[in-house]
C-alpha cells in the first residue's frame, strides 16, 4: 500500500513554519545600522536556558524577559546568538552599544579592543588570558550602562554559546507593578499608585499632580511609604525599589 508520509510530513512543516513566522514577526522589527536582525528569527525548544540551535529556549526566553537587566548571548566570534527584549532595545538604539554585521560591539574604540581582545582564539586557550570585562559604557543620551561580558563555563562546549553580556542599564525600566508592592510592603492601593509614581522619577509635586491629590496627601501618604518599607528618605525608598521586584 501507497504511504502518504510526504504530505503529512509537508502539512507539519508548515504548521511548524507558522508557528516560527509568528514569533519571527515579533523580532523581525529588531535591525541595527546594517540592516542585521539582533536576535534569530525563530526560538527552538530546548533545554530551559539554551536551545539546541544556540540561542535561547521558550523557558529561557520566559526567564531572561523577567530580568530587569539586558542579557545577550554571544558565540565565538561574538556574533549575536540571541537577546532577551531589553537587550535587544538597548542594542538597537546603538548609544554606546550596537550590532555591526551580527557582532555585538562597543561604540567606543578603546572598549571594542579590550572585547576584541577577549573574543582571540589564543586568549581563550590560554589559561591566564582574562575571562570577563566590566565597564561603564557611556551614551550619548542618559546615564552610562555598566557591561559585564564573561565566558560562558567549561563545562558548555559549544562554540555558539560562548559568551554571556550583562547590561545593567539605568533608566530604562522605571515602572513597578503596584500589586506588587501592595503584597510585598502591605500598601494600600493608594500608597502604592505613590510609589510607583516616584519610582517612574516624578518629583513630589509631580506625583501629586500626575494622581490628581494635594500635595498634603501625597506627603501623608509618603510617610507612611517609609514607615512600612522601614526607610527614612525618597532616596533610601528609590535604592529599595530599584532592587525589584518589579512585576511578578
Amino acid at each position: 500500500m501507497a504511504t502518504r508520509s510526504g504530505p503529512r510530513h509537508s502539512g507539519s512543516a508548515a504548521r511548524r513554519n507558522a508557528g516560527s513566522g509568528t514569533r519571527a514577526l515579533v523580532r523581525s522589527s529588531r535591525k541595527d545600522t546594517n540592516g542585521v536582525r539582533a536576535v534569530p528569527g525563530t526560538v527552538p525548544s530546548g533545554p530551559p536556558h539554551v536551545a539546541a540551535s544556540g540561542g535561547f529556549s521558550p523557558l529561557g526566553r520566559a526567564i531572561f524577559d523577567k530580568l530587569d537587566r539586558g542579557v545577550v548571548l554571544l558565540d565565538a566570534r561574538g556574533a549575536v546568538v540571541d537577546a532577551n527584549s531589553l537587550a535587544a532595545s538597548l542594542l538597537d538604539s546603538g548609544d554606546g552599544i550596537a550590532q555591526r554585521n551580527g557582532r555585538f560591539a562597543f561604540s567606543e574604540p578603546e572598549l571594542d579592543r579590550r572585547f576584541a581582545r577577549l573574543l582571540a582564539p589564543g586568549q581563550r586557550s590560554a589559561d591566564t588570558a582574562p575571562s570577563s570585562i566590566a565597564a561603564r559604557v557611556k551614551r550619548a543620551i542618559g546615564a552610562a550602562y555598566r557591561v559585564v561580558v564573561s565566558r560562558v563555563g567549561k563545562e558548555i562546549d559549544d562554540d555558539r554559546a560562548a559568551f554571556i553580556v550583562l547590561i545593567f542599564a539605568p533608566n530604562q525600566r522605571r515602572e513597578i507593578a503596584p500589586e506588587v508592592l501592595k503584597e510585598l510592603y502591605g500598601l494600600t492601593p493608594a500608597q502604592a499608585d505613590v510609589a510607583c509614581t516616584l519610582y517612574e522619577g516624578r518629583s513630589v509635586e509631580a506625583t501629586a499632580t500626575a494622581l490628581g491629590l494635594s500635595l498634603n496627601t501625597v506627603r501623608s501618604h509618603l510617610k507612611q511609604i517609609f514607615s512600612k518599607c522601614e526607610v527614612q528618605t525618597q532616596a533610601e525608598l528609590q535604592h529599595l525599589l530599584a532592587l525589584g521586584p518589579h512585576t511578578f
